[in-house]
């Protein structure tokens, strides 16, 4: 009977296999708004990371090897849970799976947004205040309407025309800076994306 039971445990479990990976949050052709270069999210992704996996009330911790691959025994009888970098504020993630679905090696996906947002506003902590995803939200809900812009010595007759285009469009308040620092103008851009997305402009802004 203990054999039997043994079998039927083994029965039920299957190996799955992990692969953590790191994007991109921001990938553009100009430079300064990309996130990160590719040397660095292959280094993001290329570590020991540390994993979760919790299993109705079961939870296993494990590490990835260095390319941040792991393997794993789970039941597969219930859904499961993987924790990705817990203990981190920047590296972690959370997904969920449903083993019947699972086919191949889980990639778990990491955007590297939360990093970048981490390294900007240690770099510009007055201007990430008061210019914010989640300010940009405020901001809306108290009635601004307004996008950000920056004037430097190499920009185009196009690209001003294209800003009046917008502001006279859709009615936006224009905040203009001189020269303003590469982390300044990435924080520019998310609080512009956000402001973009609730007045309702599916354009370039820049």
């Amino acid at each position: 009977m203990t054999i039997l039971v043994f079998q039927q445990s083994l029965y039920s479990q299957k190996e799955i296999v992990g692969k953590v990976e790191f994007y991109k949050s921001v990938e553009s052709d100009y430079r300064i708004l990309e996130s990160f270069p590719d040397g660095t999210i292959e280094s993001l992704t290329n570590r020991k990371h540390k994993i979760k996996i919790q299993q109705k009330d079961s939870i296993y911790e494990l590490e990835t090897d260095s390319i941040g691959v792991f393997k794993c025994k789970v039941d597969l009888k219930n859904p499961i849970q993987i924790k990705v970098n817990d203990h981190s504020p920047v590296f972690n993630e959370t997904f969920d799976f449903d083993l019947n679905k699972i086919r191949d090696t889980l990639k778990l996906q990491i955007s590297d947004k939360k990093l970048a947002v981490y390294r900007d506003s240690i770099a510009e902590p007055e201007f990430f205040k008061k210019y914010n995803e989640k300010q940009a939200e405020i901001d809306f809900q108290n009635g601004k309407r307004q996008l950000l812009w920056y004037i430097a010595g190499w920009m185009s007759d196009e690209y001003f025309n294209n800003q009046n285009k917008i502001i006279t469009e859709f009615k936006v308040k224009k905040i203009e800076f001189v020269e303003p620092s590469r982390e300044e103008i990435r924080i520019m851009y998310r609080y512009n994306q956000i402001m973009k997305k609730l007045i309702g402009i599916n354009k370039n802004v820049w």
